[in-house]
């Protein structure tokens, strides 16, 4: 599918390019609505066949939106795959765990809101987890389950020991 086509595709959703899913699907159901068969703001202006055929190109335009941001995200099933990217690089002592996972994230060319739609953790959260901003972050049990979905899509090769340490760094930096 060619830029051009995605590009008319959120110019007809009122969208910018890059929107999120959510986003997308709100303009859809905006779009869909207003030329729905019993919209007052249509029905005088268009024939049943123009108003099919606007709902039919607002369909296929949400369908292939939506196909193209599935297939930036990656999925915490399967993460980046080790062929598709280079390896990490391990984690220097005294190294911040927070800019261990941005420098892999970038590595990685995924924005939060990538892992965020990935992960369904707030985006708020996974630039406090990389920022250290320890204050701001949530229990130590969402914590965990949030710094370790994480790493998990960052295809990182131990979750598990890099989530055990910023647990560890934070209740050190909370005594």
């Amino acid at each position: 599918m060619s830029r051009d086509t995605l590009g008319r595709d959120y110019k007809l959703l009122d969208l910018k390019e890059g929107a999120t899913a959510q986003e997308v699907r709100r303009a859809y159901h905006r779009k869909k609505t207003l030329y729905s068969e019993g919209s007052l703001a249509t029905y005088s202006l268009l024939t049943p066949e123009q108003r099919e055929e606007m709902l039919d190109k607002i369909e296929r335009a949400y369908m292939r939106i939506s196909r193209d941001i599935q297939s930036r995200l990656p999925t915490p099933e399967a993460p980046v795959s080790p062929e598709s990217a280079p390896a990490p690089a391990p984690l220097r002592p005294g190294e911040s765990l927070g800019a261990y996972l941005k420098q892999r994230r970038e590595e990685l060319g995924l924005t939060l809101r990538d892992i965020a739609n990935s992960t369904r953790i707030r985006t708020t959260y996974l630039e406090h987890i990389e920022n250290e901003r320890l204050v701001d972050l949530p229990a130590p049990v969402y914590l965990r389950g949030f710094v370790l979905e994480f790493a998990r899509v960052l295809g990182l090769p131990d979750p598990e020991s890099i989530t055990a340490a910023y647990l560890e760094m934070a209740k050190e930096e909370n005594s």
